[in-house]
């Protein structure tokens, strides 16, 4: 695979996650502003124990760390231009992410 084309797969992955994120946002604010109800913590869990809601939420969850990588990704291997440096920063903030990831799959299913 050439070097652009990774960097079109970062790019289209940014804007893509970007995207429903700001979709998922928008949705919540509007079903909050829409509410009749006071939202409390039952309300709350009633409405993310819902099938749909946990799997949009789940999504919403995992292009966060997505975004959220391939941002982070792109800084450190355009400004830390020492390898070993930069790569042990790479990997901590992998396995960061990844339990951040799971720990959002155990608090949603």
């Amino acid at each position: 695979m050439s070097r652009h084309a990774h960097g079109l797969k970062a790019w289209l992955a940014q804007r893509v996650s970007a995207v429903y994120l700001t979709i998922y946002l928008l949705v919540i604010m509007v079903m909050i502003l829409g509410c009749d109800q006071p939202l409390t913590y039952t309300v709350w869990n009633d409405w993310l124990k819902s099938s749909v809601m946990s799997i949009f939420t789940t999504l919403f969850f995992f292009a966060l760390l997505l975004h959220a990588w391939v941002g982070i990704r792109d800084i450190l291997m355009d400004y830390v231009h020492p390898f070993v440096i930069r790569f042990s920063l790479l990997i901590f903030i992998a396995v960061f992410l990844m339990i951040e990831a799971l720990w959002v799959v155990r608090i949603l299913l």
